[in-house]
């Protein structure tokens, strides 16, 4: 038998018209014998590519194998005794995902049955739809064979499934599985599992449903050599990214953290300790969210107003003056650049105060700015200052305390406000003279801050 021709024939045959379905959970349940020319190969194992092909050495010791067991009648049951892995198959018969030797053996022995596990595996297709179920934007991953299904000592495992459903379910999960998945779970995060066995998706779902424990993605046959995965791999990467923000890698040592679309990483360890290994996830994930939480607070700056960014026309380059009749009611005059320094700050993701010693009310400061096309998040003024940072302190205060309003930046040209930073938790940027770098300077400075900040969590 030619095994390369029959093989090129059966891709010919099947190109275009052959792809996997899904059993039912009865035809999965059985080891069952089929007739070996239903069973067809697999175009996206290595198998099948023509640079790669069949290994001639391992298919001869399977044939070897199997003739032992036609000779021996008392070792007949090996013939059974590693059913290949297959899927179902449109239009007729099963695609083999594990086992290609196997049947290539038999084949060219001419065995008419081969014994087959028929199974549903994760496909392309099946991920989008778990993905575009995914209810949250933030994701775990484990691995099944390596940190979720427990060792053989008793006392890490849980306890044992009811006598009715062990027998269906032999996997044992590690202690502590199923509490941690409750935990992710109302935390807020999408539980994925994987595993390089050839498990059908939805027997894992029932396995962790039978915990109390419940998955969201599920991917097996991860082992599988493809030909032609890299460009399926790299839709459903940019899938992940699109949908969850960052993604916990949790193993036996580590909680690994990734930034969807970016390089940007962290990593958390674990003692090791097998027995709180679950308790210890849960106090890694709780730090997490903190920093998250941290993060996610927009990082503020404010301003000063008069030789800040109120100047004179005389002294500094101005932004153009309103027109009548607003110019009437605005007298004051922006330096140069005020309104794209702004725009571009809360571009980038921060937030902008006005923090001025002036009586001149909110509304005023608001309506100012807003006619050059600016809006301010924050206001304080003098009144609100001696309303909610002076208060009733006997100690007279500095005129400005950014922090009390968790401001990271303060620009003011008083060397005096300046100094005081360091005391009260701020940082600052002394602006004066006339400057036709100023934006590019304070960008600069609220980046660093921000980045230290970042790198402080």
């Amino acid at each position: 038998m030619d095994l390369d021709k029959y093989i090129a024939d059966e891709m010919a045959k099947y190109k275009g018209t052959g792809f996997a379905v899904k059993s039912s959970r009865l035809r999965r349940f059985f080891i069952r014998s089929v007739p070996c020319d239903q069973v067809h190969p697999n175009p996206m194992d290595e198998f099948c590519d023509p640079e790669i092909g069949p290994n001639y050495e391992i298919i001869s010791k399977y044939r070897a194998r199997l003739q032992n067991a036609l000779e021996n009648a008392s070792k007949a049951e090996d013939l059974n005794l590693e059913p290949i892995v297959v899927e179902r198959m449109y239009p007729d018969g099963y695609m083999i995902i594990n086992g290609h030797h196997r049947w290539a053996a038999a084949l060219m022995m001419g065995r008419p049955k081969i014994a087959v596990k028929i199974v549903n595996l994760t496909h392309e297709n099946d991920i989008r739809k778990m993905i575009s179920r995914g209810r949250n934007n933030r994701r775990v991953t484990l691995d099944l064979d390596e940190v979720v299904f427990g060792e053989t000592d008793e006392w890490l495992l849980e306890n044992p499934l009811s006598i009715l459903l062990r027998d269906r379910y032999k996997e044992r999960l590690r202690i502590g599985v199923p509490a941690l998945f409750n935990f992710l779970s109302k935390n807020g995060y999408d539980i994925w599992v994987y595993s390089a066995e050839y498990y059908s998706m939805d027997y894992l779902k029932r396995l962790f449903r039978c915990y109390h424990a419940g998955v969201k993605g599920v991917v097996t046959g991860t082992g599988k050599k493809v030909t032609d995965a890299a460009g399926a791999e790299d839709r459903l990467k940019e899938l992940l990214s699109e949908k969850y923000y960052f993604t916990l890698h949790i193993d036996n040592s580590m909680v690994l953290q990734t930034y969807g679309g970016t390089k940007e990483f962290r990593d958390y360890e674990l003692s090791g300790d097998k027995s709180t290994w679950s308790q210890e996830i849960m106090k890694r994930v709780e730090e997490i969210e903190e920093r998250e939480r941290k993060l996610g607070e927009k990082m503020r700056v404010s301003f000063d107003l008069d030789e800040v960014l109120f100047v004179s026309p005389l002294t500094h380059k101005t932004e153009p003056e309103l027109k009548f009749p607003y110019n009437r009611k605005y007298k004051e005059r922006l330096r140069l650049g005020t309104p794209d320094l702004i725009n571009s700050l809360r571009d980038m993701g921060y937030e902008v105060w006005i923090y001025t010693s002036s009586f001149r009310t909110e509304n005023y400061i608001r309506g100012l700015f807003r006619h050059y096309g600016v809006e301010l998040d924050g206001v304080v003024n003098a009144t609100r200052h001696l309303k909610e940072v002076q208060k009733d302190n006997k100690e007279t205060l500095p005129q400005k305390i950014p922090s009390r309003y968790r401001i990271s930046l303060h620009v003011d040209d008083e060397s005096v406000i300046c100094s005081w930073g360091s005391t009260y938790g701020f940082s600052t940027y002394q602006l004066e003279a006339q400057d036709d770098e100023w934006k590019d300077k304070i960008i600069a400075r609220a980046e660093e801050i921000r980045k230290n900040k970042i790198t402080q969590l």
